[in-house]
Protein backbone atom coordinates (compact mmCIF):
# COMPACT_ATOMS: atom_id res chain seq x y z
CA UNK A 1 0.00 0.00 0.00
CA UNK A 2 1.45 3.33 -1.06
CA UNK A 3 1.48 6.19 1.41
CA UNK A 4 -0.54 9.07 -0.01
CA UNK A 5 -1.43 12.46 1.42
CA UNK A 6 -5.00 11.24 1.76
CA UNK A 7 -3.97 8.13 3.71
CA UNK A 8 -1.79 10.17 6.03
CA UNK A 9 -4.65 12.60 6.69
CA UNK A 10 -7.08 9.74 7.31
CA UNK A 11 -4.72 8.02 9.75
CA UNK A 12 -4.25 11.28 11.65
CA UNK A 13 -8.04 11.65 11.89
CA UNK A 14 -8.49 8.10 13.12
CA UNK A 15 -5.83 8.48 15.80
CA UNK A 16 -7.14 11.85 16.98
CA UNK A 17 -10.71 10.55 17.05
CA UNK A 18 -9.67 7.55 19.13
CA UNK A 19 -6.88 8.95 21.31
CA UNK A 20 -9.28 9.51 24.23
CA UNK A 21 -10.26 5.85 24.03
CA UNK A 22 -6.77 4.74 25.03
CA UNK A 23 -5.43 4.38 21.50
CA UNK A 24 -2.08 2.85 22.38
CA UNK A 25 0.95 4.96 21.54
CA UNK A 26 -1.09 7.68 19.81
CA UNK A 27 1.64 10.28 20.46
CA UNK A 28 4.22 8.21 18.61
CA UNK A 29 1.91 7.61 15.66
CA UNK A 30 0.93 11.29 15.46
CA UNK A 31 4.55 12.42 15.61
CA UNK A 32 5.43 10.11 12.72
CA UNK A 33 2.38 11.02 10.65
CA UNK A 34 2.77 14.76 11.18
CA UNK A 35 6.37 14.51 9.98
CA UNK A 36 5.26 12.51 6.94
CA UNK A 37 2.48 15.03 6.27
CA UNK A 38 5.23 17.65 5.89
CA UNK A 39 6.98 15.38 3.37
CA UNK A 40 9.78 14.49 5.78
CA UNK A 41 10.59 10.82 5.36
CA UNK A 42 14.19 11.18 6.57
CA UNK A 43 13.55 8.90 9.55
CA UNK A 44 11.25 6.40 7.87
CA UNK A 45 13.52 3.51 8.82
CA UNK A 46 13.48 4.59 12.48
CA UNK A 47 9.71 5.13 12.29
CA UNK A 48 9.28 1.61 10.93
CA UNK A 49 11.47 0.14 13.66
CA UNK A 50 9.67 2.03 16.45
CA UNK A 51 6.33 0.58 15.32
CA UNK A 52 7.93 -2.79 14.57
CA UNK A 53 9.21 -2.98 18.19
CA UNK A 54 5.80 -2.00 19.60
CA UNK A 55 4.30 -4.91 17.70
CA UNK A 56 6.92 -7.35 18.96
CA UNK A 57 8.73 -7.58 15.63
CA UNK A 58 11.40 -10.21 15.20
CA UNK A 59 11.72 -10.28 11.40
CA UNK A 60 11.89 -7.27 9.12
CA UNK A 61 13.90 -4.68 11.02
CA UNK A 62 14.73 -1.73 8.76
CA UNK A 63 18.43 -1.14 8.23
CA UNK A 64 18.29 1.99 6.10
CA UNK A 65 16.33 3.99 3.56
CA UNK A 66 16.08 3.20 -0.15
CA UNK A 67 17.59 5.60 -2.64
CA UNK A 68 15.14 7.34 -4.98
CA UNK A 69 16.05 4.87 -7.73
CA UNK A 70 15.62 1.86 -5.43
CA UNK A 71 12.28 3.20 -4.23
CA UNK A 72 11.05 3.66 -7.82
CA UNK A 73 12.15 0.12 -8.72
CA UNK A 74 10.29 -1.22 -5.67
CA UNK A 75 7.13 0.69 -6.64
CA UNK A 76 7.37 -0.49 -10.24
CA UNK A 77 7.80 -4.09 -9.12
CA UNK A 78 5.09 -4.20 -6.46
CA UNK A 79 2.49 -1.58 -7.41
CA UNK A 80 2.36 -1.25 -11.19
Amino acid sequence: MLITDERIERLIEVIKDNSENDFNHSNLYLTILERWKQGDFSKVDEDHNDIWRLQGGTIGKATGILSNQEEQEFINTHFD
